[in-house]
Formats: structure tokens, sequence, C-alpha cells
């Protein structure tokens, strides 16, 4: 094992059922997740005991009301537990007032379950941008210290053009402080890709993933990866699973979802394995800490870095 502590590393879970999350954008209807979710869970468990590293896992409320004792077992096992929203909901396209719902919903039931309290938060679909930093206002207020929702490029369904990329103690318009764990990109042919979730890591091959983290961690840039239970799973992924009898669906649309979501994802495993082996990992709340214990004088948000 190669831990070198000028870098650090965050294997980050945001824990949502695939086949959960697939009927209700079919349907608007939240059905109880199959047992596959004891599968993957058990996967990405046994991979962190095997390797002796800790993992921050953003917990969707949706699911963990119908499963709480796998939240309580993820705890156990010294995970850190964090919020990924009550719903799934894109937060931009929220009223205020439900953007804070949905937070203090999930806070609620998710401190519930774990008996303590919990200091982070990503948003479904990274969907944190200018138009709507008033969240970080709200998870301030909700007393947690740190989020990891936004992408410092500008991509099609999230992201933040020339964001910062370091992880950053902001100062919010009502007073209060919170820091922001940016997701990891790379630079290619002088432009900037996205190379650190599993939607990623499936499609680059080993060697350019491995290049792409060696460059990083030799230039002491902190590493945020993100990643699915269903990535993990060693069977077949079919959207269809949470279906009812009878249900009403295209037959084309279901065979290049399906098509796309279990492209290459064999290959995330070993690839995660090496990542766990070869660099030093730490929590999210551990990383927020130390960037809160180094920082000064705090960054206005929206100031040019």
């Amino acid at each position: 094992m190669k831990d070198d502590l000028n870098s650090t590393f965050t294997l980050s879970i945001d824990w949502e059922d695939f086949g959960q999350l697939a009927y209700r954008d079919h349907s608007a209807k939240v059905t109880e997740p199959l047992k596959t979710i004891d599968r993957q869970t058990g996967i990405i468990l046994d991979i962190l005991s095997q390797t002796k590293r800790k993992a921050t896992f953003f917990i969707l409320g949706m699911l963990a009301q119908y499963r709480p004792d796998l939240v309580k077992k993820i705890a156990k096992e010294g995970h850190e537990i964090a919020l990924h929203g009550q719903h799934h909901k894109n937060m931009r396209n929220l009223s205020k007032a439900d953007a804070y719902n949905d937070l203090r919903d999930s806070y609620k039931l998710i401190t519930d379950i774990i008996g303590g309290p919990v200091y982070g938060y990503r948003a479904p679909y990274f969907s944190i941008d200018e138009s709507n930093f008033y969240v970080l206002e709200m998870l301030a207020d909700l007393g947690l210290i740190y989020d990891s929702s936004i992408f410092p490029i500008k991509l099609k369904r999230y992201g933040i053009e020339n964001f910062n990329t370091k992880d950053t103690l902001y100062e919010l318009p009502n007073g209060k402080s919170l820091v922001e764990l940016p997701l990891t990109i790379s630079q290619w042919n002088n432009k900037k890709i996205p190379v650190a979730g599993g939607g990623y890591m499936r499609l680059f091959p080993k060697f350019y993933l491995d290049r792409i983290f060696r460059d990083k961690n030799s230039k002491q840039q902190n590493v945020m990866l993100y990643l699915h239970p269903y990535e993990f799973d060693t069977q077949n992924l079919n959207c269809t699973d949470n279906y009812p009898p009878g249900e009403n669906y295209s037959r084309a649309k279901t065979f290049l979802f399906n098509m796309r979501w279990n492209l290459f994802r064999n290959s995330i495993t070993p690839k995660i394995c090496s990542l766990l082996e070869d660099y030093n990992f730490i929590t999210c709340l551990k990383k927020a800490e130390n960037v809160k214990t180094n920082t000064y004088s705090p960054t206005i948000l929206g100031c040019p870095q």
C-alpha cells in the first residue's frame, strides 16, 4: 500500500437504488427497492473493509426510509453518513420553499436513523450552480459544514464554468460559511474533462485513469471520486425490475437505457480497488475539517478565484 499523505483522495458513494429511481422517473411513483441494494451495498462495504478504507455515503432519503437497516450498517462500519436529499429532485427546478423542505426532511430522517448529526450534502444531478447558490445558505442554516455538489466545468446537465477546483471555505451572503468540495476534473488536449465519476471511469481505460491520478497525486491535488451502488453490481442491471406486471414501456428505449448503464460496468471494481490500495483516502468530513483548520480568511462566494 503506497500512502502519500501529501495528496488526499476521497471515495464518495451516492447511495441510491437504480430500480427505484428508474421507475420513479418512468411513472412518478416511489416503489420499495428490491434486494439488489443489499448485494450492491455489501460489495462496497467488503471492498472498503479489505482495503481498510473509509468512504462517505451520501444517503438518499427515499431509499433510506425503506432500508434504515442498511444505513445503520454503513454507519456501524465507520463510514461517514451525509445527505443526498429526500426525493432525488433537481434542486434548480424546485422553489426555495420546496428545496428547503427536501433538505429538512432528509436531514431529520437520516439523523433519526443514525442517532447523530450529519455534516455534508450532495445535490442530486449536481444541481447547484449560480442560479441557486441560496441552497448553500440553507445547508449552513441546517448546521452542515460542507457541500460537494459543484462540477468546476460547464457540462450539458450541470456544472459551473471556471469554478474554483480547490477545496475551499466560502463566506456566504447570510454571514455563515461552508466548505465546497468540488468534483475532480482533468485536462486533455487543453480541454477540461470530467474523470472521477462512475460513468466516466467506466469509459476511460485503466492505464489512462492511472496516469491522471498519478499526476494529481504528484501535484498534491485532492481528488473527489463519486460512484453509485449499482456500478459495483456483479449482475446485469435492468431498469424495468421495479416495474409492476403489465406496465407499459418502450422496449427500444429500455434496451438502450440498459445498454448504457451496463457498458463496461465490470471494470469499475478493479479500477477502484487499485486506487484504494495505492493512495491515501479520507472522508469528506475529514477533508472539510482540514480546509477549515487551514483557512484564515474565507473566500467570498462568487468572487473570481
